[in-house]
């Protein structure tokens, strides 16, 4: 007896066995992107178009039609509504509701649509927000504006000039701080740089930070120090625009594309350049929170990522992908529609979003 022989398949048995694997392997595959994903099914149809302007701040849902501006909470269910100019704009920020059509501003609490002031500004409106006890708003010409400070009824507290030739990228209020933050480019030169100065609204400006080695564009408060991320680092500053050096990360080859600003220890979510310019799904993502951070491979391509609270939520059409800062593992669900637009989260995790021309509100694990 030959016990060297070697024993082979027929090819009919071997395509089948191929076959065989082949087809186990898609199974495997759907189990996991799609039927085995957790349902997600407290879902609420919000009765507006895709088409118009909704935000999502808060525990608040906001949109604008047929001359009212209208709140509704998470759940769907009416909060206030009020009327407004055709064409106004707003923003609605954790503190309030700024609305404003040409020099008009209006200051609407959040919780209750109550009118809380009212008043004609010097010149058109460009934009506004609400702070805990300040409002911002800019005023034209776009590249030589004026910033008025207002308190929460509107009378004046502070007026800022001095944009001449800059643009005003960004501004905030410091989550319950006394602070106001500019942000302001300068494009008339070969390299375009950012500067961001702080204020105490109706006092003094505190502080200014320049950075000739980046371009800045993102600034939150961490900590009672001012975080800024540019293109190369993400750097620390005290109120007074001295760097914290000992805190600055290197970033560079990663964009900032989502962060959650409610807390004083934000949670970033940095993705590789050429899959933030949307060459190709996101599947990479760096997280950081204070002086600690990781790295995860999503399961799934996601086309959007929001940062709530300390998780990660990433949206790939019917799924949905869940990280816990600090794990590694990543947990999936199933959306019960498809979903193409991601508007926001509220603050008590509900997410709304597009589909089909239609607007959702998905609660969210």
């Amino acid at each position: 007896m030959d016990y060297k022989r070697q024993y082979t398949l027929s090819w009919p048995a071997a395509a089948a066995l191929a076959v065989a694997l082949t087809l186990a392997a898609y199974l495997i595959a759907r189990l996991f992107s799609s039927g085995g994903n957790a349902p997600l099914s407290s879902v609420v149809r919000l009765n507006v178009p895709a088409n118009r302007e909704v935000q999502v701040s808060g525990e608040y849902v906001y949109y604008q039609e047929s001359g009212s501006l209208h709140c509704v909470d998470s759940r769907g269910k009416y909060v206030w509504n009020m009327a407004v100019e055709m064409d106004s704009d707003f923003y609605a920020s954790p503190h309030g509701v700024a609305a404003w059509h040409g020099k008009t501003l209006s200051i609407i609490n959040k919780d209750t649509g109550v009118l809380m002031g009212s008043r004609q500004l010097e010149e058109e409106i460009i934009s506004a927000s609400v702070g805990d006890a300040y409002v911002a708003a800019v005023l034209a010409p776009e590249h030589d504006s004026t910033v008025k400070l207002l308190d929460l009824n509107g009378a004046d507290v502070d007026h800022l000039t001095g944009f001449t030739g800059l643009t005003i990228m960004d501004y905030d209020f410091f989550e319950g701080r006394d602070l106001f933050w500019l942000m302001t480019m300068d494009t008339g030169c070969s390299m375009p740089t950012c500067k961001i100065s702080t204020y105490k609204p109706g006092k003094r400006e505190t502080g200014v930070i320049e950075d000739m080695e980046q371009v800045l564009y993102q600034v939150m408060f961490r900590s009672s120090q001012i975080a800024v991320v540019g293109t190369n680092y993400l750097c620390m500053y005290d109120y007074h625009g001295k760097e914290i050096e000992d805190d600055r990360v290197t970033v560079y080859g990663y964009y900032l594309h989502a962060v959650d600003k409610s807390g004083d220890n934000p949670l970033m979510l940095f993705v590789p350049n050429r899959q933030a310019e949307g060459t190709s799904g996101i599947t990479d993502v760096r997280m950081i929170r204070g002086r600690s951070e990781s790295i995860i491979h999503l399961p799934v391509e996601c086309t959007h990522l929001e940062a709530n609270g300390t998780t990660l939520y990433g949206f790939s059409g019917r799924s949905l992908v869940k990280n816990e800062f600090g794990e590694k593992t990543s947990k999936m669900y199933t959306f019960p529609v498809e979903v193409e637009t991601v508007l926001g989260i509220t603050s008590d995790k509900t997410a709304v979003v597009t589909s089909g021309g239609l607007i959702f509100l998905i609660r969210l694990p």
